[in-house]
């Protein structure tokens, strides 16, 4: 019985030590941007595509192919008050949410209710910090 018991565990911990182990290597940290005043247009056109909302586009040349299907892009927004919140979210009643391709980055911003805000409800000067995750 111990010869078997003894095969047993010497089969076990042969097995388990011959488990391949495998490290992924990925990009050092991630990266920081910083851009102010973004010019918002409205985008209420009959077009399907149209967010009905107002939108910018900032061009964002750190936003590889990589960071495109790879990374995270997480975006904040900092209305003059000192603190960055995170998109999406919602501001004193304006909708913010963020999307991105290689390149570009697009923010909306519509009322909480989903209707168009007036031009003056988004306050600016907004400052966008961009982080990119690899």
């Amino acid at each position: 019985m111990k010869k078997i018991l003894t095969l047993i565990c010497c089969t076990i911990v042969l097995a388990a030590t011959s488990c391949k182990k495998e490290t992924v290597v990925t990009a050092p940290s991630a990266t920081t941007i910083f851009d102010t005043t973004p010019a918002f247009v409205l985008d209420n056109t009959n077009d399907p595509n149209s967010v009905h909302a107002y939108t910018t586009t900032l061009d964002v040349p750190e936003i590889t192919d990589y960071y495109d299907h790879h990374g995270a892009v997480l975006v904040y927004l900092d209305e003059g008050n000192g603190y960055y919140e995170q998109l999406p979210n919602v501001y004193n009643g304006i909708s913010y949410r963020h999307v991105y391709t290689t390149g570009k980055l697009f923010i909306d911003a519509q009322n909480a209710d989903g209707s168009i805000p007036g031009g003056t409800d988004i306050k600016l000067p907004i400052k966008v910090k961009i982080v990119l995750v690899p």
